[in-house]
């Protein structure tokens, strides 16, 4: 089983420590309202969850739901130790069928690299529930400073422990990507993409020609053109018009600058076709625009 969680969730460390399986409480059925993840510190141990029976070794890691009950068994065999740390997550973990590895194109571009797309979550990473990490010792070390944050609380520690429980996700994930085999390279296609949409962001308000984007990445301009609409759903003249548009909304929110210079100041030099495709744009002329909206 396998669980997706988005780049952007909002991660909070409630509890994190070192336990002895050996210890008799183990032995009872134990569950909490958040998600708990454990990864074996040395030595073997059984738990169960549910109906289900495990016997983890060493680095190896079990990710659990909220309210998931819990417990060990085999108590006549000796235990041996492990981490575990109990977090929040929003967006919530969902379950991530495998056999739709293929859909989940690692390199895809969630278009946030255009300024004008507001934050999405659909940027997975995907985190095994029973997993055994290549980097063992890495991770162990990484669960080490997490309970350390957590037992010694000081400063920023809820912070320090939220960029800790981070990277102990991201490398689990990273491992799930080599275990798995998923090809992992990005394209040549969207490294041009962001090269170019880069471009675009700096010089919108400047006579961006045919030639001179040919000329910076080295690429005909059809080709751009493709490569844009790719990834970005848009074209590269719609996505200028957007960017001038954004920009001139901040001036009229932010300033008392007349239409013209506005129209001017963005890459405008016809402050009537300014208005006109700024009300195409936005639905409302930008007079109208900034009447709506305070100054400051």
């Amino acid at each position: 089983m396998y669980y997706s969680l988005s780049r952007l969730s909002t991660l909070d460390v409630k509890w994190a420590d070192l336990f002895d399986a050996n210890n008799l409480h183990f032995f009872g059925q134990h569950h909490n309202p958040h998600y708990e993840l454990i990864v074996i510190a040395d030595g073997t141990v059984h738990l169960q969850t549910g109906e289900a029976r495990m016997t983890l070794q060493a680095g190896e890691s079990l990710l659990m739901m909220p309210w998931e009950t819990h417990s060990g068994w085999n108590a006549h065999e000796k235990q041996g130790q492990f981490f575990w740390v109990q977090f929040s997550c929003d967006p919530c973990l969902n379950e991530f069928v495998l056999d739709r590895a293929s859909e989940l194109n690692i390199v895809h571009a969630e278009r946030t690299e255009l300024r004008t797309t507001d934050i999405l979550h659909e940027d997975l990473l995907v985190v095994p529930r029973q997993f055994h990490s290549l980097q063992r010792y890495k991770l162990l070390g990484l669960f080490e400073d997490l309970v350390e944050t957590m037992k010694q609380p000081k400063g920023y520690f809820r912070f320090h422990a939220t960029l800790l429980l981070g990277e102990i996700l991201r490398l689990m994930a990273s491992d799930f990507l080599k275990q798995s085999d998923l090809d992992t390279a990005f394209p040549a296609s969207y490294l041009t993409f962001r090269k170019l949409v880069n471009h675009l962001n700096n010089f919108y308000d400047s006579d961006i020609s045919k030639e001179t984007l040919e000329r910076l990445l080295d690429r005909k301009y059809e080709y751009l053109c493709q490569v844009f609409k790719k990834y970005a759903g848009t074209n590269i003249h719609n996505y200028i018009h957007q960017l001038k548009t954004q920009r001139a909304k901040h001036l009229l929110r932010s300033t008392d600058k007349s239409v013209q210079e506005i129209a001017n100041e963005v890459g405008y030099p016809d402050p009537f076709y300014f208005s006109r495709m700024f009300k195409k744009i936005e639905g409302v002329a930008p007079q109208h625009y900034r009447n709506k909206e305070p100054l400051g």
